[in-house]
């Protein structure tokens, strides 16, 4: 299984093909400089195995996009090894360069080779260090080779070299160590910054204490939804509950009661609910359910089942069994109602009948 951050091999994949183009125009410079000392067909077979390299990488560059858009974590592991495969060949690669120029050409092309190489480690450090794995590996394969060709030619300017590879060699890591840290950090950060916007996102539209939609939310999607159903010509209907007597359950067992119940009721009601109906805590123990694509009749039958299942609910407040019913106002958009506001209003009305016929009931009937 894949073990690094998504967001980095999406920065690895982004960055390949640049690095790939980059990768070319430096072959072909090196093609066209040294084409007069080594010979044609064992240049010409290094480029063509380098274009070969450049095509490999970015499939595999796609195939992290693939792979991570589908959050296929074991592809993913599959196309890291890849990754690192890929770079071992283009260290062999660029190692292979060197050694033409030690057989092919005279000193000090030795250190033509040297430079070459150096640029391109420290190039790779913006486009792979994001997986410091593979860069660390394709480091070491393209130094170490540097540092036995010094050897080799074995003269002072070469030992000096070998003494600011030394010294190189550390800053490099640390330096695509620091850039890794610092891509990581941003990539917390910013996930922090979208945690944030979604926690406050969820804040404006969510009541804080049953975890459903609020007011202010409720009527946003209500207007929106019933000036869909009016150009469709599809019924919408509302029902408005609120809670029995709820001011004696605050009373007789105190507030955190209450709120056991309005948490818990709410929990039941939802648990009844389709997909499409928006359920909404309006204010204090009255709640409302806009039904889209329901006639009144269907309606009345969906608040009789709400009714008789929160009359049947046992409400166990620690070791108080509370009773709960509720009553339950209905009301459908209609052509004289074709707003939230009339809506909301006729349904409130016959709420308040509702409890005037003796509470526990739908209204109308």
């Amino acid at each position: 299984m894949s073990n690094v951050p998504a967001k980095l091999l999406q920065n690895v994949a982004e960055q390949t093909p640049k690095a790939m183009v980059a990768m070319l125009i430096v072959s072909i410079t090196y093609a066209l400089v040294f084409n007069i000392l080594i010979p044609f067909n064992i240049l010409m077979t290094w480029f063509c195995l380098q274009i070969l390299l450049a095509i490999c990488r970015i499939y595999n560059a796609k195939m992290f996009e693939k792979h991570l858009e589908k959050e296929d974590r074991k592809r993913l592991a599959n196309d890291e090894v890849i990754f690192i495969a890929l770079n071992v060949f283009q260290a062999f690669m660029w190692t292979a360069s060197s050694v033409m120029l030690i057989i092919y050409a005279r000193q000090p092309f030795e250190f033509v080779g040297f430079i070459l190489i150096i640029g391109i480690v420290t190039a790779a450090t913006l486009s792979m260090s994001s997986f410091f794995k593979a860069y660390l590996v394709f480091f070491i394969l393209m130094i170490t080779p540097q540092i036995a060709i010094m050897l080799y030619f074995g003269e002072y300017q070469h030992f000096a070299l070998l003494a600011f590879i030394v010294s190189y060699i550390p800053a490099t890591i640390l330096l695509s160590k620091s850039m890794l840290d610092s891509r990581i950090s941003s990539i917390k950060a910013h996930e922090d910054v979208e945690k944030s916007a979604e926690e406050f996102r969820r804040l404006s539209i969510m009541d804080n204490l049953t975890n459903i939609y609020n007011r202010r939310y409720f009527f946003e999607m209500a207007k929106k939804i019933m000036a869909i159903a009016s150009r469709q010509q599809t019924s919408v209907s509302l029902l408005m509950i609120d809670i029995d007597h709820f001011k004696k359950v605050n009373d007789n067992y105190g507030h955190q009661a209450g709120d056991f119940v309005l948490i818990h009721l709410a929990r039941v009601v939802e648990a009844s609910m389709r997909e499409s109906d928006i359920f909404a805590r309006i204010g204090g123990e009255e709640f409302a359910i806009l039904l889209n694509n329901t006639s009144m009749n269907d309606a009345k039958r969906i608040a009789e089942k709400i009714r008789i299942i929160i009359e049947s609910k046992d409400f166990l407040y620690n070791t108080i069994l509370i009773d709960t019913s509720v009553s339950i106002g209905v009301a459908e958009m209609t052509q004289e109602i074709t707003t939230i506001e009339a809506l909301y209003k006729q349904a409130d009305t016959h709420l308040y009948l509702a409890k005037g016929h003796g509470r526990n009931r739908v209204y109308p009937v």
